[in-house]
């Protein structure tokens, strides 16, 4: 029989040194997994936002280009039409309906659902041809009003936005204050992320822009 002798396992400091080296691996594998998850969130979070900022954009100038639609000639400046109200002005597109300065909104109107020379319709039901479009900051939303139809705005976006600005321009994409020279409408919309920056300790934002002509303006 053969006796092995002087056998020997790890001593408390080998086992000490082992144990740290595997700690510190694990920690840092750890810390990795960590760093490239919240990275994917914060990439999930920045498309969400960008992605609700563009939807909000197409509904926008959807609205914007369908504006001024006018096939019976309707009187285009300082016109009152019996919808929603009798007396209400209408000049097809109408900056800051609120007046608080800040073209954070926009009041579209357009004979066209159906086209018969009311504006809003015989019994003020027609939908969409007279709308508001405006921003809430108390909800960080954008939110849409059938002035004919709906009593009460509704909310159309995520709690997502944090700004949103409209710039008129005339047919020589010159800015301008008057509704009756208004032929193209730039939608500036500002997004943020539901996330912080660590570094700044603010949402991160961006700016989505689109431009569009009223096709409603052919005169």
């Amino acid at each position: 029989m053969t006796i092995i002798r002087n056998q020997r396992g790890f001593t408390l400091a080998e086992l000490m040194v082992a144990s740290m080296i595997t700690m510190l691996v694990l920690g840092g594998a750890v810390a990795l997994t960590s760093q490239v998850q919240q990275s994917f969130v914060r990439q999930i979070e920045d498309s969400a936002g960008e992605q609700e900022g563009r939807y909000a954009l197409d509904w926008v100038s959807r609205l914007i280009r369908a504006s001024g639609n006018n096939p019976f000639n309707l009187k285009t400046a300082a016109g009152t039409a019996n919808c929603p109200e009798p007396g209400t002005e209408y000049d097809w597109v109408i900056m800051d309906p609120d007046a608080d300065g800040f073209n954070n909104d926009i009041r579209l109107q357009a004979d066209s659902n159906p086209p018969d020379g009311i504006l809003g319709g015989e019994d003020c039901n027609s939908a969409f041809e007279d709308v508001t479009v405006s921003y809430d900051s108390a909800t960080k939303s954008i939110t849409f009003r059938d002035n004919n139809t709906e009593d009460d705005a509704t909310v159309r976006t995520d709690a997502v936005i944090e700004d949103l600005k409209f710039i008129f321009r005339n047919d020589q994409r010159q800015e301008t204050t008057e509704s009756i020279q208004v032929m193209y409408v730039e939608t500036q919309i500002t997004v943020r992320t539901r996330r912080i920056n660590p570094a700044t300790g603010l949402p991160e934002t961006r700016v989505l822009t689109q431009e569009v002509r009223l096709r409603g303006r052919g005169y």
